[in-house]
């Protein structure tokens, strides 16, 4: 019997429609970062999409009101915020109490000396994301969102460390 040379185009159009379609429903496209799919609001009540930082550096230093080391952070923070000034980057400090005021925690911000600004996460949206476990956090995303840095409890000692990682977060993509 003699092969049917008009079987053959069939034959493979038939397995590459099969391979574009296996590809369609089963493997999934580039979608963004997780950190990029939260929306949090400032104390104006303002929402805010970390999406919308997309293509620069997010440092986000997480704190409460009653945590005596955040307090202790903050200075390290703003110092970072100081050296990022005019770069590809933000630092955004982000509030985890669910049961004050944003008058009691823009108080407690103005009294850590806290010069950046901060965003509120009452729902632990972005903690359970991040499946924070303790505060004060620094968490470092690079431009394209993924998690390069992370660490909990920050003190004046941390500074140098963290300021000489800045030109590899900058570079990162």
């Amino acid at each position: 019997m003699k092969p049917n040379r008009h079987f053959f185009p069939f034959a493979f159009a038939a397995v590459l429609l099969v391979f574009v379609l296996f590809n369609l429903l089963f493997c999934k496209g580039e979608e963004d970062p997780e950190i990029y799919q939260i929306t949090l609001v400032d104390w104006d009540g303002k929402e805010t999409q970390l999406s919308d930082f997309k293509g620069k550096v997010i440092v986000l230093d997480f704190w409460a009101s009653w945590c005596v080391p955040c307090k202790k952070a903050v200075p390290v923070v703003d110092a970072l915020q100081k050296e990022l000034e005019g770069k590809n980057a933000v630092v955004l400090g982000v509030n985890t109490e669910n049961n004050l005021s944003v008058a009691q925690i823009r108080k407690a911000a103005e009294e850590f000396g806290m010069k950046y600004p901060s965003l509120l996460d009452p729902d632990w949206k972005l903690v359970n994301q991040l499946r924070l476990e303790g505060q004060p956090a620094l968490f470092v995303f690079s431009k394209s969102g993924k998690r390069i840095h992370f660490q909990y409890g920050i003190s004046q000692k941390d500074f140098p460390m963290l300021r000489g990682r800045l030109r590899n977060w900058l570079d990162s993509p």
